[in-house]
């Protein structure tokens, strides 16, 4: 699990399913069981708060986002001041794309001087050679917490996937995206085929992996 600390009342992770699996839970359980949905929840805000230096102290109600990928979930979670907050975690426990709490992180996004949030679908690549894909993460600096990212092997070749912060703006993901394709070229078959049959060798934070593991000849 990937946590950041956004500030002060707002904290996001991202979560795979294998990782909700492992903790006990069916990724069905977080959509079809409300019971099951907010031990989850509790679960995983305990674990935060362990991890976290500064306590993520859950006083009086909570704005809660939920984007849905095909690997895993991303939460985001705001403590709220206005103890009359009708959608309060109380009420509505893993609300998932409600506007008024969308309405609420964009507010909170201009105030911090942050663009507006955009939607932009997974991108995925294809690296003709791993050395490639090593010069890439060597030579290309970026903010690695702004996106999350995955990497497939599917029939000998490598894909390379990523799900960008939903607060990143639109040029930056630009920016990323033609860096990328100095190094790879976009997948030449659907992203839904390689997440169906590829098997995930790295996640959460492949470039630093790579860089790890890997020098540039």
């Amino acid at each position: 699990m990937r946590i950041e600390r956004v500030n002060d009342s707002t904290i996001k992770f991202f979560i795979t399913y294998q990782d909700i699996e492992k903790r006990g839970f069916d990724r069905d359980d977080l959509w079809m069981n409300r019971k099951r949905g907010e031990e989850f929840f509790w679960s995983i805000m305990d674990e935060v708060n362990h991890e976290q230096e500064d306590d993520f102290t859950m006083e009086g109600p909570l704005w809660i986002q939920v984007h849905a990928y095909d690997k895993g979930v991303e939460v985001v979670v705001s403590k709220s001041r206005d103890e009359d907050d009708p959608f309060s975690m109380e009420q509505t426990p893993m609300n998932i794309n409600n506007k008024d709490i969308e309405s609420f992180l964009d507010e909170a996004a201009k105030d911090n001087g942050e663009t507006v949030p955009v939607t932009k679908e997974p991108v995925m690549v294809h690296f003709d050679d791993i050395e490639d894909l090593i010069k890439y993460t060597h030579e290309v600096e970026l903010d690695e917490t702004q996106y999350e990212d995955l990497l497939f092997t599917h029939k000998g070749k490598y894909y390379y996937q990523i799900f960008f912060d939903y607060r990143l703006d639109y040029m930056e993901i630009e920016r990323i995206e033609a860096k990328l394709l100095e190094y790879s070229t976009p997948a030449e078959i659907a992203a839904m085929v390689i997440e169906e049959y590829g098997t995930i060798i790295m996640s959460n934070n492949v470039r630093g992996q790579v860089r790890k593991y890997f020098k540039v000849k």
